[in-house]
């Protein structure tokens, strides 16, 4: 039997709105703008372009449910989810399927009851202002793997442990706290 790989990634919020009928639009991430302080160490911003190379090459980038990769709304692949870098940051625009999930999804958007999103991503490249405090990670290239509408746009505890772990690897103070 084929070994299933999961790579460490890294999740991220943000928002999302209803654009048209049944459409979900809004951005990934706005190019830097400061997050919210991360596991009490640091803050993080994107600089602009980050996923450039990773969009340009084609890469298959799904759009989720609640990170459930069995709740699939979209995928660049099938066209039904795009990414476009813009001024501003990183938009998507998501055309959920007319199942039971998708029709759910509009619908709780519509409400206001989910409001997040969240990106699940892998930094390539990456700067480190150690000179403030607390420190300030600047992502410049970036892998990104999914985009996730959620009810609670923050980091599950299985992301924040998979991502604590792969960042404290690249972490210019690893004994020391950054902050």
């Amino acid at each position: 039997m084929g070994e299933k790989i999961m790579k460490s990634m890294e999740i991220r919020s943000s928002e999302i709105t209803t654009s048209g009928a049944g459409t979900l639009t809004g951005y990934v991430v706005r190019w830097d703008k400061l997050s919210e302080l991360l596991w009490g160490e640091f803050y993080e911003k994107f600089q602009r372009g980050a996923f450039t190379e990773w969009l340009a090459a084609g890469n298959d980038v799904r759009g989720l449910y609640e990170h459930d990769h069995s709740m699939l709304l979209g995928r660049t692949r099938s066209g039904t989810l795009k990414l476009e870098e813009d001024e501003t940051g990183l938009r998507f625009e998501l055309t959920p399927p007319d199942t039971s999930t998708g029709r759910d999804v509009i619908e709780l958007v519509k409400r206001g009851d989910i409001s997040g999103m969240s990106f699940g991503f892998r930094s390539r490249k990456d700067v480190w202002d150690t000179t403030t405090d607390p420190c300030v990670r600047t992502v410049l290239v970036a892998e990104l793997y999914e985009i996730t509408v959620t009810s609670v746009p923050a980091y599950p505890d299985s992301g924040v442990e998979l991502a604590r772990r792969s960042l404290y690897e690249q972490h210019p103070r690893k004994n020391a706290a950054c902050g």
